[in-house]
C-alpha cells in the first residue's frame, strides 16, 4: 500500500486516554491488538477514516479502523512483523475524508500498550525490555529513542530471565535509574511532575515518592540536580534491597 504525506497543519491532538491499546496473545500468529478509541468528543467528520499504527524504530505497520462514526478493524490486528512486542508504541490518526485526501485532522502518539493478562504493575511497565542483536558486546544499554527502553543483548540467551535475575537487577538498575534521571534533568531541562502521557512525568513522579526523597528541584536550582539524583537512587537502593540482592550473590549471605 502507497503512504500518503500527511498535511499536519491545524490537526487536532487526541488524548491518549482516549485511545487504550491492550495486548493479547495471537495464539500462535504473534501477538494481537485490541483498540479501544474513544472519538466522539472530537468534533470529527464521521465518514473521516481512522487508522491505527504500530512502530518500533524502522519497523511499521498500519490497521484500518473504519470511520470515526464506525470504529472496528478492517485489518486483522496481528502483530506479525515485529517479533517480540516489547517496546512497541502506537498513534491513531484521523484522516480527511474529502479533498484533499490525506489531510491528517487528528492524531494521538506515542501510545504505550497493555497486557490484559497481567497484573496492573506488569500492564504499563516503566522500563520495559526487548532483546537487541547491535550491543556487540555490551551486556544491556538504554535507549532513549521515544520512551526509556532497557536493551538486552540478545546473545545472552534467556534475556527475560536476565532481566528477572536479581543479581543483574542489583547490579544495574541504580545506574539505569541515575541515567534516566541525569537525562531528564541535564539534557532535556524538564521538571514537570503533572503530564500524564510524558514518560519524564512518569519517572520525575516515581524518583519522588521514593522514601525520603521530594519534589524534583526546579530550573532555577539547577545546583542540587545531581544530588536529587543521588538522594533518589539512594533511596531506590535502601527500598528494593540493592545490597542484600548482590550480598546474597557474592557472599552467599541469605536475603531477608
Amino acid at each position: 500500500m502507497s503512504i500518503r504525506r500527511l498535511n499536519y497543519t491545524g490537526r487536532k491532538r487526541i488524548l491518549q486516554t482516549d485511545c487504550q491499546i491492550n495486548l493479547e496473545d495471537g495464539e500462535g500468529s504473534g501477538d494481537r491488538f485490541r483498540a479501544d478509541l474513544r472519538l466522539d468528543t472530537y468534533d470529527l467528520p464521521p465518514r473521516a477514516p481512522v487508522f491505527v499504527e504500530a512502530y518500533r524504530q524502522t519497523s511499521w505497520m498500519r490497521f484500518r479502523f473504519g470511520t470515526v462514526a464506525q470504529i472496528r478493524p478492517w485489518d486483522e490486528p496481528h502483530l506479525t512483523d515485529f517479533g517480540s512486542c516489547d517496546g512497541v508504541l502506537f498513534r491513531v490518526r484521523v484522516t480527511s475524508p474529502y479533498d484533499p485526501r490525506g489531510l491528517l485532522l487528528a492524531e494521538a502518539d506515542k501510545i504505550r500498550p497493555r497486557r490484559a493478562d497481567r497484573d496492573d504493575e506488569e500492564r504499563y511497565p516503566l522500563l520495559p525490555a526487548r532483546p537487541d542483536e547491535n550491543l556487540g558486546a555490551q551486556i544491556y544499554r538504554v535507549d532513549f529513542d521515544d520512551y526509556p527502553i532497557l536493551l538486552i543483548n540478545k546473545d545472552v540467551g534467556d534475556w527475560q530471565g536476565l532481566t528477572q535475575d536479581r543479581t543483574f537487577q542489583a547490579l544495574t538498575l541504580p545506574a539505569v535509574l541515575r541515567e534516566i534521571l541525569t537525562r531528564i534533568l541535564h539534557i532535556e531541562r524538564y521538571m514537570e511532575l503533572d503530564d500524564e502521557e510524558d514518560w519524564r512525568s512518569s519517572w520525575l513522579r516515581f524518583a519522588s515518592h521514593l522514601p525520603g526523597v521530594t519534589d524534583p528541584p526546579t530550573e532555577t536550582e539547577e545546583g542540587r540536580f545531581d544530588d536529587w539524583i543521588e538522594e533518589a537512587v539512594a533511596s531506590f537502593s535502601r527500598k528494593f534491597g540493592i545490597m542484600e540482592r548482590f550480598r546474597h550473590y557474592w557472599i552467599g549471605e541469605p536475603e531477608p
